[in-house]
């Protein structure tokens, strides 16, 4: 299907349980942000589901966060900080999106559609959210 960039509330679904999801993205070329990988250890409940995350997200490449992406998502932050209510994770996650060319794949759509040059991926069948 192609390569994507993954927002953390896809791989959330999954962990609970989510088995079309989890599905749906084997078909896919999988990275994510670092940013991403941090929302999800933050997460863990436990130092055992911390392994788990931790094991489930090194199949994927992980994109660090760079000067071209900082730049970016500072950017973002000053265009859509206060009129959308941008938030620092989300900047970095777009600006990683940006910078590497890959749509997003998110389910929450109202949190990144105001960014005019951001492609966000939508999975057939999946409404947003």
């Amino acid at each position: 299907m192609g390569k994507v960039l993954v927002d953390s509330c896809i791989f959330i679904d999954i962990f609970r349980g989510n088995k079309q999801l989890y599905q749906d993205l084997l078909k896919l070329e999988i990275s994510i942000s670092s940013i991403v990988y941090m929302e999800l250890i933050q997460g863990s409940r436990d130092k055992i589901e911390l392994t788990k995350i931790d094991k489930f997200l090194k199949k994927f490449q992980i994109i660090p966060i760079n000067q071209a992406t900082s730049n970016i998502s500072m950017e973002l932050m000053k265009k859509f900080s206060i009129s959308y209510g941008l938030l620092i994770p989300d900047a970095l996650i777009a600006g990683t999106a940006i910078i590497k060319k890959l749509p997003l794949w998110t389910f929450n759509h109202k949190d990144f559609k105001f960014i005019d040059n951001l492609v966000l991926f939508k999975a057939a069948g999946k409404d947003d959210l």
